[in-house]
């Protein structure tokens, strides 16, 4: 449970000062990731072989836990959501709109 939470904070850090990360929860894994895996290692000198061991062993954050702590975020604080959201929201408020009249 504590490693959720590490999680929790890492994501919530990256939406608070990158908020071009709020779209893509690919960029977000990247950059968490990229996070983790230094030191001793740099994104030049790590081998895939390297990434994938470390991803097995459990020593980086599951897509799927990165991109839970993301929605969970979001819907908890609306000023972290991106544009994408509320792009999605507006059209779907629109055919709501075009539903009823």
């Amino acid at each position: 449970m504590k490693k959720l939470f590490v999680v929790m904070d890492e994501v919530h850090s990256f939406l608070i000062n990158h908020p071009v990360l709020r779209d893509s929860d690919e960029r977000l894994m990247a950059n968490i990731w990229s996070k983790a895996i230094l030191p001793p290692h740099t994104l030049e000198t790590i081998s895939a072989k390297g990434l994938l061991e470390k991803l097995s062993e459990g020593k980086l954050p599951s897509y799927e836990s990165i991109s839970r702590c993301r929605r969970k975020l979001q819907e908890l604080y609306p000023d972290l959501r991106g544009d994408k959201w509320y792009k999605r929201h507006k059209r779907a408020d629109n055919i709501r709109r075009d539903i009823v009249t």
